[in-house]
């Protein structure tokens, strides 16, 4: 079969993708086109059209560019199976991050069910003050749904009734910190 010539437009059209994508791709390393026009258009053959698909299925796998371009190396060596033993480690630290996160998910999922069931137990239990607070005070009902639950960048905590940075005490100097709760 003989090569095609096709301009960058020709192969976007082809491909399904925006003519900046190609040129992205290009700039990244993943595609190179097989050559430029005498006026300098860019122009690709079947094989570019090859490596699009192969970047465009790579990226179904959930895989980064930078992992693609390897895997576009890995296929310029023309070394048997060296793609495949490639992507079968991408595979392999991929499923291995997404059972992380899925354990991570199921956490947050049952915490999420507990302050659910604290919320419906403070709005039972009419603990909303809203209506009664002072001006210089906020509602407490997220508190009120998460007590006990530090947030691990939380910074400021309210210790006998004044506002101080987490960890510093009272700033007074005169008493010692009874409640240290959280704001």
């Amino acid at each position: 079969m003989a090569e095609a010539v096709l301009k960058i437009g020709e192969v976007a059209r082809l491909a399904g993708v925006p003519p900046k994508t190609l040129r992205y791709y290009e700039d990244v390393g993943l595609i190179s086109p097989a050559g430029r026009t005498v006026s300098g258009y860019r122009i690709y053959g079947w094989r570019e059209l090859e490596q699009i698909e192969f970047v465009r299925r790579a990226k179904l796998l959930g895989l980064s560019l930078d992992e693609i371009r390897g895997l576009v190396e890995a296929a310029e060596d023309g070394i048997p199976n060296k793609v495949l033993q490639h992507l079968d480690d991408l595979l392999e630290r991929s499923l291995a991050e997404t059972e992380r996160k899925i354990d991570e998910l199921r956490t947050f999922r049952e915490s999420l069910l507990q302050y659910r069931e604290r919320a419906a137990e403070a709005k039972a239990r009419n603990a909303c003050r809203c209506a009664e607070r002072k001006n210089t005070e906020f509602c407490g009902c997220i508190t009120v749904a998460t007590e006990g639950v530090d947030p691990p960048d939380l910074r400021v905590v309210r210790e006998n009734g004044r506002f101080v940075q987490k960890g510093e005490g009272c700033r007074c100097g005169c008493c010692q910190p009874v409640s240290g709760e959280v704001v």
